[in-house]
């Protein structure tokens, strides 16, 4: 094993054990962006594969809360005007 090539962007966990993918909550210190070296003791360390994260931990960092919409609201019609008696 070697050096790496970064290829996403990396931040350190705050306790600075974990590497985690741009937009997890538990980011707290940007550690490296594309094009940045990586030494090879960091890459046994996080366990990073080809310049980055392995697919199945960066898709499952990456995937946000799902946002659940409002329930619909159905859809009233006014009532028919009752017929009204004439004076």
């Amino acid at each position: 094993m070697a050096n790496m090539i970064c290829k996403q962007r990396l931040y350190l966990t705050a306790d600075k054990a974990k590497v985690v993918a741009d937009g997890d909550p538990k980011a707290a210190f940007l550690y490296a962006v594309p094009g940045d070296e990586i030494p090879e003791s960091a890459v046994k360390q996080f366990g990073l594969t080809d310049g980055g994260l392995p697919e199945k931990k960066a898709a499952k960092q990456a995937k946000e809360p799902a946002q659940t919409k409002p329930a619909a609201k159905p859809e009233t019609k006014p009532a028919a005007a009752g017929e009204t008696k004439g004076a």
